[in-house]
């Protein structure tokens, strides 16, 4: 891995984001880029450098890692053109490639933990490499993540319910009251959906299996 701000250096006559792109990003493995508001300086070709370098990172076949942030954005902070510029990207890249979203800090750092240890044993084992965007087997899971799996595995349209009801949560069929119990199905969710085995309806209370959830409730 490599970082511009470490490994490049100066190249008077060459368009700036130009010598980056021969000096840093022909060497990466892959690109990881985090967008909260702003997409960046626009380049001589693309809308932003960042946007630069992952296209021509992708148009390589190589991986990128790509996540928005949906913390809230202050008044202040709000520059309209570049979230134009931003939302026509994500529209953009969401037919291209796989990207995550993420709210909190600790979201984010969860999110990159599981992604980046999919892309170093892709890197360490090229022989039994999966594409960044499949799932972990199923020994990876935690139990709770595999119940929920194997729940929706036996359901006719492979859906799960997850819906409050009076005193807990309702779970196909089953009343769910412990607290802590509760807590620990909803990180289970969580996690399934960072790892695109789950898609949530809009309100976020039916899930569905995507094609990787089906190849990992075959793999139970």
């Amino acid at each position: 891995m490599s970082g511009w701000d470490i490994n490049a250096h100066p190249d008077s006559g060459t368009h700036p984001q130009t010598s980056l792109n021969q000096q840093i990003l022909k060497e990466a493995d892959f690109v990881i880029a985090v967008f909260w508001n702003k997409i960046g300086t626009p380049t001589e070709e693309y809308p932003s450098g960042s946007i630069e370098e992952i296209m021509r990172h992708m148009a390589e076949g190589k991986k990128a890692f790509i996540y928005f942030s949906n913390r809230p954005v202050q008044r202040h902070q709000i520059d309209e053109e570049q979230s134009k510029k931003l939302d026509a990207f994500k529209e953009k890249i969401h037919k291209q490639a796989f990207y995550k979203e993420f709210s909190t800090l600790e979201e984010l750092k969860s999110i990159l933990n599981d992604d980046i240890q999919l892309i170093s044993n892709e890197l360490e084992s090229p022989s039994q490499a999966q594409s960044v965007n499949r799932p972990t087997n199923s020994g990876k899971l935690s139990d709770y993540e595999t119940q929920l799996l194997k729940l929706m595995g036996d359901k006719n349209d492979h859906s799960l319910q997850w819906v409050s009801t009076f005193g807990g949560k309702y779970i196909n069929g089953t009343i769910v009251q412990d607290i802590r119990q509760i807590a620990e199905y909803e990180r289970a969710l969580k996690s399934l959906v960072r790892k695109d085995l789950i898609k949530p309806n809009k309100d976020g209370n039916i899930f569905f299996l995507t094609a990787d959830g089906f190849d990992a409730c075959e793999n139970l």
